[in-house]
């Protein structure tokens, strides 16, 4: 697929690596030349020096030859621009990132496909409900989610208390009733191996295990694990935009008491006269005597989601000295987010690669590939399509899989809007969306089989 990138910041640059790694044909178009020699210098693609509001720069990037364009630049007008150029250049499939509220919203009477925007991306919204899942897993090392959240892959650490411990695998299923589980990866600390379990596998304590499950087994698997009673009933949020009063909204619909700290007075009083759920201070969340007030020693949740990495880290860590039992960090410096790891924040989020990875999945329904690196398992989830008359259609999984379950595994299949955990038994068919956990040495010959093939 040919695609032309508006826009070389943070957004942009992830999506074209992850595009040329999925063998697509990319140009970006980049206003700064300082920017524009510095992807020239990572990437092998067409990079345009020029304003993306340009007719000719998107001509020399090929875009009356595009199928598609990504209007990521940091200006909402100037994106809903590209658009709209692109759309009379023929192009099809014309995203937006747009941040206003004034043109989402649903009083507005300005339509964004009328002005030629096909799909909206909204950083805020997309951060605040990668917050709100991770908030909704107690101890969840990582939490990724497919088809607006259907899908859930989450990462625990097992112990001594938990009601699966010392079971089988297959044992756990039989536990989870009418619920769907499967566990797809299984590292052992004491070995450091990582593996693709089966059925026979029993967990130990210390095991770290990944697993996929549908939403509505959310609850059982919090069961299962012995952490029902560890669902936040006081969550702090720390910030001075939009993000952190939508997460206040957000969580104020499950979690019974949420506060919201702004260091910003303007910012404050517009939380106050929104929040119905929430009660607002106004105060310096890096400030030991604000955090006090608040109680932060208490909470179950604590989140640094304003506008500048340092704040939100500095606060966050702020909160875990005081006591409370989880907090997450919004870092706009993704290079620094393991060191803020292993300095203590539990949670870095970075919103420029959850955006593009939100990109990615859209591109990716029904034609390519999204690829998520697993932090220290080696080992990758992508999301494969199988194509018609594909090797991968042509039985149950129990007949198909077989040379592969060292390789890989199928852990969840999305089908006609419903998602699926897969058993033995079922049979993959043309069109089905399928996540998989796969060795990286083999994605491509995984990815073989899924392939469209002649009768």
């Amino acid at each position: 697929m040919q695609i032309v990138i508006v826009g070389a910041g943070t957004v942009g640059f992830e999506l074209a690596i992850h595009l040329q790694r999925s063998g697509h044909d990319v140009a970006l178009v980049e206003e700064k030349s300082d920017r524009c020699k510095e992807i020239c210098e990572k990437l092998d693609i067409l990079v345009v020096e020029g304003a993306g509001s340009s007719p000719r720069a998107l001509e020399q990037a090929g875009i009356a030859e595009a199928e598609m364009v990504l209007a990521v630049t940091s200006v909402d007008e100037v994106n809903i621009l590209v658009c709209g150029l692109a759309a009379q250049y023929g192009v099809g499939t014309r995203i937006a990132r747009i941040r206003s509220g004034e043109f989402r919203s649903k009083s507005a009477q300005v339509s964004l496909e009328a002005l030629g925007v096909t799909r909206v991306i909204d950083p805020e919204h997309i951060m605040v409900r990668v917050i709100d899942q991770i908030a909704r897993l107690p101890d969840a090392i990582e939490v990724f989610s497919y088809h607006e959240g259907e899908i859930i892959l989450a990462r625990h650490i097992m112990t001594e208390g938990m009601p699966i411990t010392g079971k089988r695998l297959i044992d756990v299923v039989q536990m989870a009733g009418e619920h769907q589980f499967l566990a797809v990866a299984l590292r052992r600390e004491d070995t450091g191996k990582t593996w693709i379990p089966t059925g026979d596998d029993t967990i130990q304590a210390g095991d770290d295990i990944t697993t996929t499950f549908t939403r509505d087994s959310l609850n059982r698997y919090l069961e299962l694990l012995g952490l029902e009673n560890r669902r936040v009933r006081k969550a702090i949020v720390a910030g001075d935009g939009l993000t952190a009063i939508q997460l206040c909204e957000e969580l104020g619909s499950w979690v019974e008491d949420v506060t919201l700290v702004s260091g910003d007075a303007a910012h404050a009083e517009r939380a106050a006269m929104r929040l119905n759920n929430a009660e607002v201070i106004q105060g310096d969340p890096t400030d030991r005597g604000i955090l006090h007030e608040v109680a932060v020693g208490r909470a179950d949740l604590f989140v640094g989601a304003g506008r500048e990495t340092s704040p939100n880290v500095m606060s966050a860590l702020l909160a875990r000295s005081e006591g409370a039992t989880r907090v997450i960090a919004v870092s706009y410096e993704p290079e620094s987010n393991q060191l803020f790891r292993e300095i203590g924040v539990e949670h870095v989020l970075s919103p420029r690669r959850a955006m593009a990875q939100e990109i990615m999945d859209v591109i990716a329904r029904g034609r390519h590939t999204v690829e998520l690196q697993l932090r220290n398992l080696e080992l990758e989830a992508v999301e494969l399509m199988a194509g018609d008359n594909s090797k991968i259609t042509k039985g149950p999984l129990q007949k198909i899989w077989t040379p592969y379950k060292r390789q890989a595994i199928v852990g969840a299949v999305y089908r006609d809007g419903e998602a699926i955990i897969p058993r033995g038994d079922t049979t993959i068919e043309t069109g089905d969306e399928v996540v998989l956990i796969i060795k990286p040495k083999h994605v491509h010959k995984i990815r073989g089989l899924f392939k469209e093939r002649r009768a």
